[in-house]
């Protein structure tokens, strides 16, 4: 039995589709009414706060994504519905998500990163994957760590 090479390039395009599919998250922010909108600003907000899905984003981030939320408000409130914008609005609209969409997908503490490492005295690779947050998390904790035993004084033994 033979295969045309189209036939099989058409198989492996359907079979790699819902693969690289799974690898990106949904938009943070995404709304096209007011309503909506204000929905997913009040979830960002409070999802920036401690515990929150975006609580590691740093203050001048934090500072950003508001202001262009404030920005994406203010279009809402003076056209309601992103079908009553104008071009340029729409534009200003879509560049304002994207900034922001931006910034939470690099923040996102449920973000997963996988590394492929060979442990120390091994040649076997292996992959170990782990959240954003947990990562984070770990860096933090070292640093307060460090931090704490760098304060405390040393003292001499012996006599």
């Amino acid at each position: 039995m033979k295969f045309s090479p189209v036939i099989v390039l058409f198989v492996a395009a359907l079979v790699a589709l819902p693969l690289s599919a799974k690898e990106k998250s949904d938009p943070a922010v995404n709304a096209n009414s007011k309503d909506a909108f204000e929905t997913v600003s009040t979830w960002v907000r409070k999802q920036m706060d401690e515990g929150g899905r975006y609580s590691y984003v740093t203050s001048s981030e934090r500072t950003r994504v508001d202001t262009k939320l404030g920005e994406m408000g203010t279009l809402f409130q003076a056209r309601g519905d992103v079908a009553q914008m104008s071009d340029v609005e729409k534009t200003r609209m879509f560049n304002d998500q994207e900034e922001v969409n931006a910034i939470l997908a690099k923040r996102d503490n449920e973000r997963l990163i996988c590394k492929t490492e060979n442990p120390t005295g091994s040649h076997i690779p292996v992959k170990t994957c782990r959240t954003a947050g947990e990562i984070e998390a770990r860096r933090r904790g070292d640093e307060q760590y460090l931090q704490w035993h760098q304060r405390t004084p040393q003292l001499k033994a012996g006599g």
